[in-house]
């Protein structure tokens, strides 16, 4: 791809897809070139996996030459667009910036106007966003609408779109050019019939050219909408505008307040720094946490077993970023006595924390309307910590990309779109002893390097482990590593030997593998009936089958889960399946066997 050469392009999705090249229109007639197309620029900057982009060309049947096509069709569309486009080894990501990629521009100036907003300047606002409102020429890549993959990105930044012409016209209102924004009004209000926001806007700037009988009309065509459509009335907001005209008072000149649904706002804090403390003994992890830092998508997945350190990392990149994000910078468990919590519950939670009140808020997509309305306006660093599913974290991402999301969880989430993944894996052996070092003591360590490796290789190298087993040698510093090594060996139950203080590598076992509503026990028992914690492939299939499922279907849940790796293979890029060898955490392994000997569990 090097020596494709990057021409001067410009490309536009908010409305149909069009691309000009050094200023001339080009032109893609392949429909599925079009398709790969979109998609990859609705995801502009994010890699998208391989597989889902064979899934969105041929659905369900892709033919069995769909891979080398896919590579056919990206060859042919790096003619047009350059080496912007290229293969990071699992996907396909291209590379734009604002100037290349109008929805690009147009998050760029939604940033600009609510920055100025914020500082003051009203006007310096309208002005920005007046000019990422009119980026947006038409209904957004319509030809592509039964593309899942397309169809999620465009009702994401068509709902940004409304926020940003929301704030664009309250403000035109607010500054006295309530004529000028009617045209705009009326055309967004005939085909967004439900935005109350936009029927506020248009009732006030009706009023104040004269027309209250035209604006208590709108609000009896709101109501028979909201009522035929949804069952709902009003927010008490609108009915109040609405007797407000009728008494013939005329609205007040402040802006109508932005959230619906009874979401009134008063001086809101900053949500500020709330990240707990980084551990002094973090150690490794270098490339991941460059990785975190450098990524250009806002949203990115740490993955992992447990006990890997996803959390230590997302806390310890978080600290290093919270700098960028002025209005705040908070941890978010995502489950509580490992069970999910509700969304709804953490949104109600952080917003009331800031200084909005909710409680009268019922419905969960008005509270999630009202989160993501606070969310645009800031900069804010969110860590989602140890998330159950794709669900849960997708209600509560922003809307925009100027706050950023670090997301930790046991499974690879592969369902989310658009963001970055980073895998954890154990320590390396160097990081091991550099790891274990710093909490009993270089010389210790460095006088019985052979007991720490033998060690390393029964117990593995989870950041978790190696915490709690140092945790104990500190303690019994008197005694040699060779004897409590030995201690190890001998234990009935190992798994009861790796606890400091409170913590327990059992307990955390316990609470995530043996919790009723995990779904992969009865495949998690049977991998402890074989010796492991090194598997082949077949043998694999042959334990696993009908426990969830085909037996090959089960691995790769497993491997989704976090549960089972795939364990190195040299350089060859074609490795046949069945050649795979697996593997899981040692201690994971010794618990899945317990559980297997207690049916009871």
């Amino acid at each position: 791809m090097g020596d494709v050469i990057s021409p001067r392009l410009h490309c536009s999705i908010l409305g149909p897809l069009e691309v000009r090249v050094a200023g001339g229109r080009a032109v893609i007639g392949a429909p599925k070139q079009r398709l790969l197309l979109a998609i990859l620029l609705c995801h502009a900057n994010a890699v998208i996996p391989s597989d889902q982009l064979i899934d969105s060309l041929w659905g369900e049947t892709p033919p069995r030459t769909a891979r080398k096509n896919l590579q056919v069709y990206m060859s042919a569309l790096r003619k047009i667009v350059g080496d912007r486009i290229s293969f990071q080894g699992w996907g396909y990501r291209m590379r734009a910036d604002r100037e290349e990629l109008d929805l690009l521009r147009f998050l760029e100036l939604g940033r600009s106007g609510r920055a100025a907003v914020r500082s003051g300047d009203l006007a310096a606002a309208a002005a920005s966003l007046s000019d990422a409102v009119h980026l947006w020429r038409d209904r957004p890549l319509e030809e592509f609408c039964h593309v899942p993959l397309v169809s999620a990105e465009v009702r994401r930044f068509t709902e940004l779109f409304l926020s940003t012409f929301e704030d664009w016209v309250e403000l035109e209102i607010e500054l006295g050019h309530h004529v000028e924004a009617l045209g705009p009004l009326d055309l967004v209000a005939g085909r967004y019939p439900a935005r109350e926001r936009v029927a506020a806007a248009r009732m006030i700037a009706l009023s104040r050219c004269g027309r209250a009988a035209e604006a208590l009309a709108h609000f009896e065509s709101l109501r028979r909408h909201l009522a035929a459509e949804m069952g709902i009335d009003p927010s008490p907001v609108i009915r109040q505008l609405y007797q407000t005209i009728l008494r013939g008072d005329g609205p007040s000149p402040a802006r109508p307040p932005a959230p619906a649904g009874g979401a009134r706002p008063r001086p809101v804090r900053a949500l500020a720094n709330r990240l707990p403390r980084d551990i002094d003994d973090f150690v490794g992890r270098e490339a991941e946490v460059r990785r975190v830092l450098d990524e250009p998508v806002p949203v990115t997945v740490i993955t992992g077993g447990l006990g890997t350190g996803k959390t230590a990392l997302a806390v310890h990149v978080a600290h290093m970023l919270a700098s960028r994000y002025p209005d705040g910078a908070v941890v978010i468990p995502l489950r509580r006595h490992g069970a999910p919590r509700p969304a709804a519950d953490i949104q109600r939670e952080i917003l009331q924390a800031v200084g909005l009140e909710v409680p009268g808020v019922c419905e969960d997509d008005v509270l999630a309307s009202v989160w993501r309305s606070w969310l645009a306006d800031r900069k804010v660093l969110l860590v989602l910590d140890d998330a159950p599913d794709e669900s849960n974290v997708r209600l509560l991402l922003p809307g925009t990309s100027a706050s950023r999301v670090l997301v930790t969880s046991r499974s690879r989430l592969s369902g989310l779109e658009s963001v970055a993944r980073v895998g954890l894996e154990d320590l390396s052996t160097s990081e091991g002893v550099e790891f274990l070092s710093l909490l009993i003591g270089r010389d210790r360590v460095s006088g019985d390097l052979p007991t720490v490796m033998r060690v390393f290789r029964r117990y593995g190298l989870s950041p978790l482990a190696l915490r709690l087993l140092g945790g104990r040698l500190a303690g019994l510093w008197h005694l040699p590593l060779g004897l409590l090594a030995e201690r190890l060996e001998r234990a009935q139950s190992v798994l009861d030997e790796f606890v400091a203080g409170d913590v327990s590598l059992r307990g955390r076992f316990e609470e995530f593998y043996a919790h009723p509503s995990w779904p992969h026990r009865t495949a998690f028992r049977a991998l402890g009936a074989l010796d492991g914690p090194v598997f082949g492939h077949d043998e694999l299939v042959a334990a696993l089958d009908g426990t969830e499922g085909p037996g090959e279907r089960v691995i790769e849940l497993l491997l989704e889960a976090g549960v089972l790796s795939i364990a190195p293979v040299g350089t060859d890029a074609e490795v046949v399946a069945h050649s795979l060898t697996y593997t899981m955490s040692p201690l994971a392994h010794r618990f899945a066997t317990e559980l297997r000997g207690d049916r009871r569990r």
